[in-house]
């Protein structure tokens, strides 16, 4: 028992993330999968990272909107300011924690020290569906363009099978929470029962009343849906220009497909994708895309968004923290919402 938790600890510490980070970073070195060489070009090219860097800015503000509009289906009505304040801290956290949902952590904090304790579960769910709708935009975005462009992808490897992949991802979550909260079943008594009786059932539960909340205003929703895909059409821009930066030429539609999937590995690295996400890029771009610098490319974008990431610092420094703060924060009720 003494040895396992030892083991967890171990393998949850922040130390051990970095170390196998810096581990698999060093290894696509080892391998070529990095080409340093490459790097030395970027002296030439620096105007297209400097547009990538530009064009990671604006989801700040897009993501910080459709925040604000989640908090709104709640029935917690903050000022767009405030909004981006949560999330340029949430940011901020993501790198310094580093993990890939540190920021959502301390971002249900503040929210919850904002709103008090009757609205406590409305607002940690709206972080935790803040999330959700961020990830659905990823593949909705990618399902969408492959749709449009599905005559121009007869050269994309395995189309079929990375279409039905973001299609399952983005529509299918959807189909899920729409049956799951259609009345009779959301307000079955046995079901619920069933659903109550296990910690991961009544945040499940919530999370489909957050969506109902949602779903009773289908524009509230779709503008959220909106949001984060244009969030993601600036990022899937932003990787475009590091592309073409380090000598590749990418088919914007084939981008589009592609580079959600890729992003979305980002979410099992650290601090912004680090290590399994730079991995992930390498692979997927390599198969899906036949990038062979698909590595320096995932690098060079985890870099780019962890820049963004700090203009969060002077927002954190800014707020004035109390004692009483700071306990709300380091306790946030959203590490019980994922706690397995």
């Amino acid at each position: 028992m003494i040895r396992e938790g030892w083991l967890r600890r171990t393998t949850t510490s922040v130390w051990f993330k970095l170390a196998v980070a810096a581990g698999i970073i060093w290894l696509l070195v080892y391998f070529n999968r990095i080409d340093v060489t490459v790097l030395a070009s970027l002296t030439e090219t620096w105007p297209w990272l400097m547009a990538a860097f530009l064009l990671s800015l604006p989801p700040l503000c897009i993501v910080s909107y459709r925040f604000k509009v989640i908090l709104s289906s709640q029935g917690i009505d903050v000022q767009l300011g405030q909004s981006l304040r949560w999330t340029m801290i949430g940011s901020f956290f993501d790198l310094a924690m580093p993990s890939s949902n540190g920021g959502d952590f301390i971002k249900a904090g503040y929210v919850v020290k904002h709103v008090g304790a009757g609205l406590r579960t409305r607002a940690v769910m709206a972080v935790a569906f803040d999330r959700v709708i961020g990830l659905l935009g990823l593949f909705l975005l990618a399902t969408i363009v492959s749709v449009i462009g599905w005559n121009l992808l007869n050269d994309l490897p395995s189309r079929h099978l990375v279409v039905g992949i973001s299609f399952a991802a983005g529509i299918g979550p959807l189909i899920v929470f729409r049956v799951a909260g259609a009345r009779r079943l959301y307000n079955n008594e046995h079901i619920n029962r069933w659903l109550l009786s296990h910690v991961w059932g009544q945040r499940f539960k919530q999370l489909i009343g957050a969506f109902n909340s949602l779903r009773e205003n289908p524009k509230i929703l779709f503008t959220a849906l909106g949001l984060s895909m244009l969030n993601h059409i600036f990022w899937c821009t932003s990787l475009l220009c590091i592309a073409i930066a380090v000598g590749n030429a990418v088919s914007p539609l084939k981008g589009f497909i592609v580079f959600p999937l890729a992003i979305f590995g980002g979410v099992f690295g650290v601090a912004g994708g680090f290590g399994v996400g730079t991995a992930a890029f390498d692979f997927l771009l390599s198969h899906l895309a036949l990038i062979q610098n698909g590595a320096l490319i995932g690098l060079l974008f985890q870099i780019i968004g962890a820049l963004s990431r700090l203009l969060g610092l002077p927002f954190y420094l800014m707020t004035v923290h109390s004692p009483h703060d700071m306990k709300t924060v380091n306790s946030s009720p959203l590490k019980k919402v994922c706690k397995p």
